[in-house]
């Protein structure tokens, strides 16, 4: 009976057009991994974070900053879908910048908010963020029909066949963080 519920309840939300990030969970007690005080925001629909530096888009691809939000529906890609999507937006020149990027992992990570499910983002920073895969640009080392992805639903992060389709969120600047290097062997 469980597994017949969750499909049926499931199926119900999507058919209600409902947004994916209508219902976020906080858990209280557990201190702010994000707070809006550490980012500046930006009237473009940008965002940068004082930590790291790092200026990120503060909607998703497809969806566009209407100086209140992010509207519209953000769109899918497969991993080369959306890299060709980076050059189109270069080539324009999105909130007057061209060398927008795909993130890795630990970039994205650090826009995570630990105490938050559905979606794990700081809301008021990252309004409308959906509960969706979103790509990075660290490709599987050995596999290279892979990428990394995070889950902004619930989290996790992992590798991905590059079919897979993923939402997509572009930053600039830095590099803030740096892979670590491997010491040659004697």
């Amino acid at each position: 009976m469980k597994r017949r519920y969750i499909p049926v309840v499931l199926a119900a939300l999507l058919a209600s057009g409902a947004p994916s990030w209508a219902d976020q969970e906080c858990r209280p007690g557990i201190a702010v991994s994000t707070p809006t005080e550490s980012f500046d925001l930006h009237e473009n629909g940008t965002v940068t974070h004082k930590d790291t530096g790092l200026t990120w888009m503060r909607c998703a691809l497809g969806q566009s900053w209407d100086g209140a939000g992010c509207r519209g529906v953000p769109q899918e890609f497969t991993w080369d879908e959306a890299a060709r999507e980076v050059e189109r937006l270069n080539a324009q020149g999105y909130a007057g910048f061209k060398d927008w990027r795909y993130p890795v992992i630990p970039e994205l990570a650090s826009i995570v908010e630990r105490r938050c499910f559905f979606p794990r983002v700081n809301r008021a920073v990252f309004p409308d963020t959906p509960n969706l895969l979103f790509w990075s640009g660290m490709e599987r080392r050995g596999i290279p029909a892979e990428a990394y992805a995070l889950d902004f639903g619930g989290g996790d992060a992992g590798p991905h066949a590059k079919t897979v389709k993923g939402a997509v969120r572009l930053v600039r600047g830095g590099p803030w963080w740096h892979p670590p290097q491997m010491m040659p062997s004697e």
